[in-house]
Formats: structure tokens, sequence, C-alpha cells
């Protein structure tokens, strides 16, 4: 029989679950070394805890090769950090990894002409310049979750960065005519919304989690009631609590890029069709001349499979391999398999593009 629980309780219990999890968010040491407006880089520190995830997974002897980590738009990069014994960033160091993070910092209606343009040709290339001088190595690896993966391709292909050696997508779409309900929406909002996009100047981070929270649906409320099923499990209501620091810190999109996201890439789909053009420059993914590990999510709702497996129509598939993963938009980098699935793999794979190039 299933205990009832006050909804009120229940709630008390996910304030609970976020006081519990406070301290531990974004909490590895890391130092500043690029600063360009609100955009900054930081760099991963050693701690004295920093050790291989098992006995028989030595550190590199090598200079450690850098990796930058790129979060999309809305997305803090607390995401690759969530807890000190639930930390991307952790795992990548401790596996010989010199990791990096791109902070996109909080826009505000100071940032309302910004367009995806000014990340994907100023904020990607800037970072990446910063981290090759700071490491001192030729070469950097990227990896970027959802529409980060996705800058991280429109990286590369735009500029054509040799230095650049491999790229790890999670969640990360690219043909948007197979993002389901997510995509009908943004398709049939382009142009519609303008007026209410320019008054606001950016799109507040509270209507993102709204429209995350309606898109989840079911998956939302049975995590509520798992919650409550598992009040005595500390560990859990901890990795619930950054959970939900995460969806509820989600911060503001600029208003021009939010258009130039509805009508260029969800509604005309320019990004898989070879069409997106940055400036004066058509930027096509079949530019990425480096090789691409692609994390899809069993049971994404946001960046179904099919949204990402669309890359092997770009890359040859010598260059190109898509893994899936359980978990669903979240689930896949931040949950309880991701460390298994997603992070040790990915771990692996930069791993081995450091030894090819070392």
């Amino acid at each position: 029989m299933v205990r009832p629980m006050p909804w009120n309780d229940i709630w008390e219990l996910r304030k609970r679950a976020r006081e519990l999890a406070d301290s531990g968010i974004d909490a590895t040491p890391k130092q500043e070394i690029h600063r360009e407006g609100k955009w900054t880089v930081r760099v991963i520190l050693d701690t004295p805890d920093s050790r291989p995830p098992t006995p028989d997974v030595p550190r590199s002897a090598a200079l450690p090769a850098p990796v930058l980590l790129v979060p999309p738009l809305m997305v803090r990069p607390m995401v690759f950090d969530l807890q000190p014994d639930h930390s991307f960033v952790r795992l990548l160091r401790d596996r010989g990894l010199r990791p990096y993070v791109l902070d996109l910092g909080v826009p505000d209606r100071s940032d309302q002409d910004r367009r995806l343009d000014d990340y994907v040709l100023g904020a990607i290339p800037g970072a990446v310049d910063a981290v090759l001088r700071h490491a001192g190595t030729p070469q950097v690896a990227l990896v970027g979750y959802c529409l980060g993966g996705l800058f991280c391709l429109l990286h590369v292909a735009a500029h054509r960065d040799v230095r650049v050696s491999r790229i790890v997508t999670i969640a990360s779409p690219v043909d948007f005519s197979r993002m389901g309900l997510l995509g009908t929406l943004g398709a049939a909002a382009a142009g519609r919304v303008d007026p209410l996009v320019d008054a606001m100047g950016v799109i507040p981070g509270w209507m993102a989690n709204a429209g995350f929270q309606l898109l989840s649906g079911r998956r939302a409320v049975a995590r509520l009631f798992e919650l409550r099923d598992k009040e005595a499990d500390e560990t859990y209501l901890r990795s619930f609590g950054a959970i939900s620091h995460w969806l509820s810190g989600l911060v503001p999109y600029p208003g021009e890029a939010f258009k130039q996201l509805l009508k260029d890439v969800m509604k005309r789909n320019r990004v898989h069709d070879s069409w997106l053009v940055f400036g004066e420059q058509r930027v096509e993914l079949a530019a990425v001349h480096c090789p691409v590990l692609a994390f899809a999510g069993e049971t994404d709702a946001i960046a179904p499979v099919g949204s990402i497996v669309a890359l092997r129509q770009h890359l040859p598939p010598g260059r190109v391999s898509v893994r899936l993963a359980p978990g669903g938009h979240v689930g896949i980098l931040g949950g309880p398999d991701a460390p298994r699935t997603v992070w040790e793999p990915a771990a692996e794979f930069l791993l081995a593009g450091a030894t090819a190039t070392g």
C-alpha cells in the first residue's frame, strides 16, 4: 500500500534535500584564468583527495591534456560539479586530464542583442585560446552538454580549428525536426513571440524551468513521490537537492539569441540542413575534422535519440560514434548512472586522444 504524505510535507522534504546539497554544489576548487565581460574560464585544481577512481586506473604521467567543458545558455557550469562525490570534473581530473570550465555568466537586459553568433564566434574561440595559453599545450578537447555540445561542433566547423583534438557531446541535438513536442512548439513560436521577447529583453530562467517541468510530465511527479519513499537516504536527498538547484538556477536567455534559436535552428532546421549562417559565414557540420563521441539519453524527451543520431549524416563513421545512455535530458549528465555510462566512457575517449596526440 502506498504511504500517503501531504504535499506540504513533500515540499519540506524537498527543501531539506536542497539544504543538504547546498555546500557541495560547484565545490571542487577552481581558479579563474580568463575573463571577458561576463564570460569566464576556470581551471579545476588538484585537492588532497585527488586520486584515480579505482586502484587499477593510474593517473597519466605526461602533461595533463586540457579539456574545456561548455554548458548551454541558461545553464550554470555547476552541472559539471554537482557534489564532491558526484562530479564530472573531478572524475576527469582524477583520470589524469586537466578540466577547464566555461561560464557564460548571467545575461540581463544589457545582453538583449547578443546572438548565437556571439557565443560560437566569440566566447568559444576566446575560451579555447585562454585554455591553450594556460595549459601550454598545442591542442584541447571540448565537452559540451545540450546546446553547449552544439556550440562546440559549430565552433570547430566555423573556424576549421585544428587545435581541437576531440569533441564529446552529451544530449546535443543537431536535427531539430526530430525533437518531438519541444521542436514543434519552438517552430510554432518562431516569429510569433518576437514582440514579447523584445519587451522582456531576455527570457527568464523560471520560464524555461516551467517548460521543462511540463515536458517532463509524469516523470517530475514521480520523482517527488520517490523523494518521499527515500526520505531516510541522505545520499539520495543530496543528489535530489543538487538536481533541484540545477533546474531552479536556470539563468536568462538573451532575447536575440532566443529568437534566432526558434527561427533558424528549430523552425528552419538550418544546423541539420547546413544552411546556418553566422555573420557572413555558412557553417556546415561536415567541416568538423576531429573524432566526436555523442551521448544520447534513451528516455530524453528534450533531445530525443533521433535528433542526436542525425550527426551521422554529416560525419563519416570513422569520425563520429553515437552512444546511448540511460536517463532523460538531466539524468544522462547528472543521474546516478552517469559516472558509469557517460563520464567514464567520455574520459576514456578523451585520454585516447591525448595519447594519440602526445
